[in-house]
């Protein structure tokens, strides 16, 4: 995945696409929303960059909205499997640097995944936002909402913290959150000390304000 993921198309605008869209352009993404149906494209243009109707499998319409140069493409056409897999080809083709599709079973999304698409999931409730927060956070690998306002995240340690003890890295003073586990190997220790450090192949548990959270991630 590119490190920073700004301009993103999402093509497709149904229950997840819509979401996803609208979604990556309130965590600060500049957006192109594709659909053939002029009726959602109306309904989402004065919430995101920018909204085209247009056929996801026409190779030179996609180049010439500018497929080429995103950072990342989300591919959602619905149960339309040939569609889907057709507009990936064509995606892959145009150099984009990753590719999220999503996948209607298991046939689907091993075609898409031999095809070169980096990211298929099969679409569930709500879920366009959690992918959303996940393409904007690469170094994120899991996040579970504990309130509106507090949130646990999972991650592989940052370059700055390994190898140093959590009173070295002092995350409570310097972000307002806080270590309640990490992962080594198949052992979750729990029991944290201040002389504690932290190892390259860790998997870091952390909790705090979601504001908070933010500017950790972003440091």
């Amino acid at each position: 995945m590119p490190e920073k993921i700004k301009n993103v198309a999402v093509i497709g605008l149904g229950r997840f696409g819509f979401s996803l869209a609208v979604n990556l352009q309130q965590l600060g993404c500049d957006v192109l929303a594709i659909d053939s149906d002029a009726g959602v494209v109306e309904n989402i243009k004065d919430s995101i960059s920018q909204a085209l109707v247009l056929d996801a499998t026409d190779e030179t319409a996609l180049r010439e909205a500018g497929i080429g140069d995103m950072d990342a493409v989300c591919i959602s056409t619905g149960r339309d499997l040939q569609s889907s897999v057709l507009t990936a080809l064509i995606v892959k083709k145009l150099g984009v640097r990753y590719i999220l599709a999503t996948a209607i079973n298991d046939l689907h999304k091993k075609i898409l995944e031999k095809i070169g698409v980096d990211l298929v999931v099969f679409p569930e409730k709500d879920m366009g936002a959690r992918i959303a927060y996940r393409l904007t956070h690469p170094t994120i690998l899991e996040r579970i909402e504990v309130s509106p306002d507090v949130e646990m995240i999972e991650i592989d340690p940052l370059d700055w913290m390994i190898g140093r003890s959590l009173v070295e890295i002092d995350l409570p003073r310097r972000y307002n959150v806080r270590i309640f586990a990490i992962r080594r190997g198949n052992i979750t220790i729990t029991e944290l000390t201040g002389s504690t450090k932290i190892l390259k192949d860790d998997k870091i548990y952390i909790y705090g304000k979601h504001s908070d959270i933010e500017k950790f991630v972003e440091h």
